[in-house]
């Protein structure tokens, strides 16, 4: 459950695969503001039960089952190869995810408009890299799976509750709706899937992060494929984002202000910018890339 809870806005903003690690002999994955993502991250962490809710208020009406078709999109991620398309919107910064598995390696790509981030595992290795900052980072001994499809996969892992509060009546007119629901303590991630009444694929879905005290937070994926054929060849020229690109964990505190501050003025960002993402110039020496890259394109997306 630790990868449903972060979605909402690392998967969007950046590196989806690295929100989490696994180990290299793992096949389990784990996307706009900083507080939306730390909120969210506590959503399933209060209790091991996915089912477990702390008050009648907060209990929805039980229904079946994990469903045949809930299941079957979960299994698509099984695939030795696969396509995996996307549009991500809701979440302040609106992206289309591209993630193909081919010979045993994951290439993603986060297309925002104003720019592009990649991930690359290898089995051995993830590697990160955006137009934005135009940075790179390294994991060693790290591999993800499905980390644009991870929320379809670990409803399935996690047995989740289904229940039936929060469907959208117009889209079950055109769709067969399900819904599932996660609570613990004060907040409640409610996912509602939504599959074509023919075939029974997976045609989009919907997180809603509710956390008491304040507004939800809403992220709607639209499958744009999700398929074993035709499989996209993504080729991101690594090797040469890696000797253009500053490698920025192996940068010293100061020279990793430095680049910060470089960047912040070449992208015309304030320091609001880095408050709208939990940060502040104070940061910057201890900053991760993940975090900074928030900011950056937080503030890119503000400016578009």
């Amino acid at each position: 459950m630790d990868k449903i809870k972060r979605s909402l806005v690392v998967i969007t903003a950046l590196c989806m695969m690295l929100v989490s690690g696994c180990s290299k002999s793992s096949s389990s994955q784990d996307d706009t503001s900083s507080s939306a993502a730390e909120s969210s991250s506590e959503a399933v962490k209060e209790s091991g039960d996915p089912s477990a809710a702390d008050s009648s208020e907060t209990q929805s009406p039980k229904q079946e089952g994990l469903s045949d078709r809930i299941k079957k999109a979960a299994a698509f991620f099984d695939n030795e190869e696969y396509e995996y398309v996307c549009k991500v919107n809701g979440t302040g910064i609106d992206a289309t995810i591209t993630l193909v598995k081919n010979k045993g390696m994951y290439r993603q790509t986060t297309d925002y408009g104003i720019g592009q981030a990649y991930v690359i595992c290898d089995g051995s290795n993830t590697y990160c890299y955006d137009t934005l900052t135009k940075c790179f980072i390294k994991e060693v001994g790290k591999i993800q799976t499905e980390p644009a499809g991870n929320i379809i996969t670990e409803t399935v892992k996690n047995e989740l509750q289904r229940t039936s509060t929060h469907i959208n009546a117009q889209d079950a007119k055109t769709y067969d709706a399900e819904e599932y629901t996660y609570t613990g303590g004060t907040y409640i991630t409610v996912l509602d899937f939504y599959f074509d009444k023919t075939s029974g694929d997976l045609k989009k879905y919907t997180a809603t992060y509710s956390v008491e005290g304040r507004d939800d937070d809403v992220e709607t994926r639209e499958i744009v494929k999700m398929s074993t054929k035709d499989i996209t060849a993504l080729s991101f020229k690594e090797r040469a984002l890696r000797e253009e690109y500053a490698d920025y964990n192996s940068l010293t505190q100061d020279k990793r202000e430095e680049l910060c501050k470089k960047i912040m003025t070449e992208r015309k960002m304030t320091d609001d910018d880095l408050y709208n993402a939990g940060l502040t110039v104070y940061d910057l020496k201890n900053v991760s890339y993940e975090k900074f890259f928030t900011a950056v394109v937080g503030a890119a997306a503000k400016k578009a």
